[in-house]
């Protein structure tokens, strides 16, 4: 995870895999807020394995780190996550990619950086990828919109 911690930390995007982050203000019914982070893989960067009955199979750890106004890290999350595909959808996710979808938990409101990386766990390469976002006060109860996804 230190290579991890140094690609976030440093201020230049690592790109070795090809990353592209949409990172979504949420709140759950508990009133829990969290970021929803999509995360759009160039899976042509990843190392594949086969793993029987035609499938294949990637493995990649995943962290995500949010940084206040002060540049601080404020709180971080890490996993490991293995990927394994049937040989059409392999086709697919070689040719368009796949989004990697997580929830990090926001303790309170303001201003951050968000940051994730990723590291191919056998091919070895990393990438990150940033975004800034604001987390309201829904305490004040007012009207608030995060973001606007169309498609």
């Amino acid at each position: 995870m230190a290579e991890l911690e140094h690609a976030l930390v440093s201020p230049f995007a690592v790109s070795g895999i090809d990353l592209s982050l949409n990172a979504l203000f949420g709140n759950d019914a508990k009133g829990v807020s969290f970021v929803r982070s999509l995360l759009h893989v160039n899976a042509r960067d990843l190392k594949f394995t086969d793993a029987g009955n035609g499938e294949k199979k990637t493995v990649f750890d995943v962290l995500a780190m949010s940084f206040g106004d002060n540049g601080q890290i404020v709180d971080q999350l890490g996993k490991v996550y293995t990927l394994t595909v049937k040989p059409d959808a392999y086709k697919r996710i070689m040719k368009d990619g796949f989004i990697y979808h997580f929830l990090f938990p926001v303790k309170k409101p303001g201003a951050y950086q968000y940051r994730v990386a990723i590291r191919d766990t056998q091919g070895g390469t990393l990438g990150s990828a940033s975004q800034f976002i604001q987390v309201p006060d829904l305490k004040r109860k007012q009207l608030t919109v995060s973001s606007i996804v169309l498609e």
